[in-house]
């Protein structure tokens, strides 16, 4: 007897834009080397809101199918095509064809001839932001193809729509093709072609990292260089290099002239990261040279996506001459109520800065300021205040010093240049999580927890710039490797 097909998912489009590993780990892994992943946990990482029918029904009027009924997906199937003929607007409903299943969040009836009537239906997906990601495109595209086989039309555009109901928009017929050779590679991978080695920051967030990272080091992949994508793997693997170590010895001209749709400086950076993770030592680019002032700040910032809150802002302030350890202030919110009042405490803290410069790390902080400053307002003269003394440590580091590291994260880094969080396990999405169980037990160890996480991240931010103005380049060659 022949094994049964696998079912295709729209999940698979999301677990593979992550790793292509996932999907293959998922049939043919170990079990026990499959680390268990929170499911609000997972829920951030996809983007996607607990609940999401609560945040959407203000802005658009839907019908669930009966949860007893999605105990049995073809009686969920029959329950949706039931709604779809009767022109109903559909939250979660199932649809499949052949070995294609499909959990669109919502299905909206439009004017339009289709087999079902003087209308047809075209798919939505809740997302905590508009951000059309490839994972999210290809499987709405998923849905619309399925819908084609029901309604005997393929709609034309697709949906996201946010919390607060703002909607966007794209073709599905722009993105077919690359819909397709998608498509393919996850139905080989179900069928047990694994994957080449391919290690990239979103493989932390499936339960299988510790395997891709174990696996993709064993054969020392040039995967492991830092921002390498999986087109430029390709590339190198055509002009035999498919190790850091053959990367590390290539002469850079020689590649030059076999890649020629890639820029000197990107051949020179792969390079430089390759020769530094097999020295397992840094090359200086070049010194950093900081502003001298008399206040040096630094700002973290913590958010929670899934109440579209910035719940926490962090800083410290160092100032010229106090050898002490400064004080740490964090600005914690509950609700929505006290993200204001954080706000504008946080405008009459830069208010009264002079001679100042806001240290951050990466561009976060930058965009929740934006943000904040749309949501309750902001005078003029205090967002350009901000926005002409803040420095982006992250930015920083990539033009200034190679690491003998994979990734350049916070925790990375800083971790690199010896700082210990007093949670070795904690991230930006724990913290999400620990904020969802304090709001919902209001113990108070979670929020000490969650405040010292903040506060041991602004530190590190503090670290990393010290440590930077330390650093110069130590030999002539080091300079001429730029």
């Amino acid at each position: 007897m022949d094994e049964q097909k696998q079912k295709i998912t729209a999940e698979h489009f999301y677990k593979f834009f992550q790793c292509p590993h996932w999907i293959w780990y998922d049939v043919y892994g170990d079990a026990k080397n499959k680390k268990a992943v929170p499911p609000l946990l997972d829920l951030i990482y996809k983007g996607k809101l607990p609940n999401a029918n609560k945040y959407i029904e203000n802005h658009k009027k839907f019908e669930i199918i009966k949860p007893e009924l999605m105990q049995d997906l073809d009686e969920a199937l029959l329950a949706t095509v039931q709604m779809m003929k009767e022109g109903k607007n559909i939250y979660h409903g199932v649809l499949m064809y052949e070995d294609w299943v499909g959990m669109p969040d919502l299905l909206e009836a439009r004017p339009g001839k289709s087999d079902l009537g003087e209308y047809h239906y075209v798919p939505y997906d809740i997302q905590s932001s508009l951000d059309l990601r490839d994972e999210v495109k290809f499987q709405l595209i998923f849905y619309a193809l399925i819908l084609e086989k029901i309604q005997g039309v393929r709609p034309e555009e697709a949906y996201v729509i946010d919390p607060q109901g703002n909607e966007r928009s794209f073709v599905i017929g722009d993105f077919l093709d690359q819909f397709q050779l998608t498509l393919d590679q996850i139905e080989k991978i179900l069928e047990g072609e694994k994957p080449a080695p391919f290690l990239k920051r979103t493989c932390k967030r499936t339960p299988w990292y510790s395997l891709c990272l174990s696996e993709t080091e064993g054969c020392n992949d040039v995967s492991l260089i830092f921002k390498l994508t999986q087109a430029d793997q390709r590339k190198l693997y055509e002009i035999n290099i498919r190790t850091v170590d053959e990367l590390a010895k290539a002469d850079v001209d020689e590649m030059q002239s076999k890649l020629e749709d890639w820029s000197f400086d990107k051949i020179v950076r792969y390079s430089n990261q390759a020769k530094s993770l097999v020295n397992d030592e840094p090359i200086y680019l070049r010194k950093t040279i900081f502003p001298k002032v008399k206040n040096e700040v630094y700002l973290d910032i913590e958010s929670d996506p899934l109440k579209n809150l910035d719940y926490l802002l962090g800083y410290i302030v160092k100032k010229e001459g106090d050898k002490n350890e400064p004080e740490y202030v964090g600005l914690f919110a509950e609700d929505k109520e006290e993200e204001e009042k954080n706000w504008k405490k946080f405008l009459e803290f830069v208010a009264g800065l002079e001679d100042f410069v806001i240290y951050h790390y990466a561009f976060y902080e930058r965009e929740v300021f934006d943000r904040l400053a749309s949501r309750y307002g902001a005078p003029a003269t205090l967002i350009s205040k901000f926005k002409e003394n803040t420095i982006d440590l992250h930015a920083t580091i990539v033009e200034s010093v190679v690491l003998p590291l994979y990734f350049y994260s916070l925790k990375d880094v800083a971790g690199y240049i010896g700082y210990k969080w007093d949670n070795a396990e904690a991230g930006g999405a724990e913290s999400i999580v620990w904020y969802n169980d304090w709001v919902e037990t209001g113990d108070n160890a979670i929020k000490k927890k969650l405040l010292r996480y903040n506060e041991d991240d602004v530190r590190a931010t503090q670290l990393i710039k010290e440590w930077l103005m330390e650093q110069r380049p130590r030999k002539q060659r080091e300079k001429l490797e730029e």
